[in-house]
Order: structure tokens, then sequence, then C-alpha cells
């Protein structure tokens, strides 16, 4: 292939990746927006915006943070191993803050719609609900502690052999203690939560429809399952990225990569948008000023 053909293909490639990132990043301004701008009319903001808008912010500074570091690919090809540990830690508190913060969702939506009954269920509903904003700042801490301890060391071995096969071996550490320590736990519990809540609604909807309840009553049933479950799927994809970074940068290079990272919290941002009425009716209402205009 030609150096022309291959100067193309990339900009082509920065091109789309740039789009994409950017999309993201007003996704989620525009989700944070709407929530702050209902607190700041001195509404109180329930726990799930809470989480939401938390969830918002953190996916407001990956995509900038992706898109720093193709810039400075594009423009910098020889990185120094400053640039290169400061990027990793601001990418992975992002990171693993988007996959606490969408975990904590989860046991959120599971634990305010499912009826469950028994004391643990009582007090653990009461303890989350009551306490979210201590687990949002556990959830970023957490992500920091983490993205801070790995970075430090990868300093340390990349400033004493800053070759390919160290930036190589640091990922593939990173990604090992990352599926030990803080990709296991999150998974499990956005699995366990999401399954109970699924559950839950489906054996919900079998009561309702043995006693012949209309099918327009079942429809907010239908989109809590399809949201579930399709939250879940976008935090699997997330984590198998994140576990098989160093695979994917092989193949696909930073500017792929870097695209296909965004793609599973930007459609989950989408979604969440589709799914919340304050920010579909939002959305309506700036098309149609848009329209009209």
């Amino acid at each position: 292939m030609s150096a022309s053909s291959m100067a193309t293909k990339n900009q082509v490639l920065s091109l789309a990746a740039g789009i994409f990132i950017m999309s993201g990043f007003l996704i989620n301004v525009f989700i944070v927006a709407v929530n702050i701008s209902k607190w700041k009319k001195v509404r109180p903001m329930s726990t799930a915006d809470k989480v939401i808008t938390s969830l918002g912010i953190s996916r407001m500074v990956f995509p900038v943070i992706g898109l720093l570091k193709v810039i400075l690919y594009l423009y910098f090809c020889r990185l120094s191993f400053l640039f290169f540990v400061s990027v990793m830690f601001l990418e992975f508190t992002c990171m693993h803050s988007s996959i606490w913060l969408s975990t904590l969702l989860s046991v959120i939506f599971c634990l305010k719609i499912s009826a469950l009954q028994n004391a643990f269920c009582l007090q653990l509903k009461i303890f989350v609900l009551n306490r979210v904003s201590h687990l949002i700042m556990a959830s970023v801490m957490v992500s920091v502690s983490y993205a801070l301890m790995f970075s430090l060391l990868a300093n340390v071995d990349i400033s004493n052999n800053s070759t390919q096969e160290t930036y190589n071996n640091v990922l593939m550490s990173l990604s090992i203690s990352s599926l030990i320590f803080l990709t296991t736990g999150p998974f499990l519990i956005n699995f366990v939560s999401s399954v109970l809540l699924i559950i839950y609604l489906y054996h919900h909807m079998s009561r309702m429809k043995s006693e012949r309840n209309k099918t327009s009553q079942l429809d907010p049933y239908y989109k809590t399952i399809k949201f579930t479950g399709f939250s879940l799927f976008c935090s699997t994809v997330s984590i198998i990225f994140e576990l098989t970074y160093k695979q994917s940068y092989a193949v696909l290079g930073l500017l792929g990569n870097g695209f296909l990272g965004q793609i599973p919290p930007t459609l989950h941002s989408i979604y969440l948008i589709y799914v919340t009425a304050k920010l579909r009716i939002q959305v309506s209402n700036m098309v149609r000023f848009l329209w009209r205009r």
C-alpha cells in the first residue's frame, strides 16, 4: 500500500474518530446540563439522577482525553513517557469510574423497582439510597487510586526503558490486574442486579397478563427490561474492550482503538436519553426550536 493511500486512510479514520468522540462528548454534556438545570431550579435531584449526572461527567472527560491522545499522536508521533503516563492515568480513571457508576445505577434501579421484602434487601436498599453521594465519591476514589497506583508503576518502568515492548508489558499488567481487582467485582454486581431486576419484571408482567391488563400498561416494563439488558451489554463490551486493549491496539492501531472504545458508552448515553422522559422532552424541544429557525 502506497504512502498516499495510507495517509488518506489515516485522515478518514481520524475524521471518523473525531466526529464520534465529539458526538459522545456533546451527548453527555446535554445529559449533565439538563440534570444540573433541574437542580438549579431548587428541585431535589433523585438518587438515580445523581448517578446519571456523575456518569455523564466521567463520560464527558473520557472523549476529551481520547481526542487529545489522537491529536497529539498525529502531530507529535514520539510521545514522552510523562505524557503517556498522564493520559493513561486520566483514561483509566474515567473508564473505571464509568464502569463503577454504571454498576451503581444498575443496583439503584434494581432496589427501587423490585419489591424484595427480606430483611437484608430492605437494609441494603436503605443503605444505598441514603448514601448514594458517598457511594459515588467512593467509586471515583477507587478508580483514581487504581489509576494513580499503576500510573506510578508505569512511570518507573517506562522511564527506565522507554521501548515499545515496555509499553506493551505495562498494558498487559494493567489488563491482568484490572481483571482480578477492579473489573470482576463491578461486573458481577452489575450482572446479578440486572438479572434480578429482569426476573422480577418478567414475573410481575406474567401476573399482569394473567389478570388481563392492557398491553399499553406493560410497555414501561418492556422498556425497563430492554434498557437493563442493553446497559448490561454495554458494560460487558466495555470491560471486554479494556481487557483486550493490547490486542485491539495491535490490530486497529491508536485511531481505530480510540474510535472503538467510545462506542459502548456513547450508545448507552443515547439510549439513556431515549428512556428518560425529561431528557427525551428536552431533545424534542431542541429539535422543534431548531426546526422553527
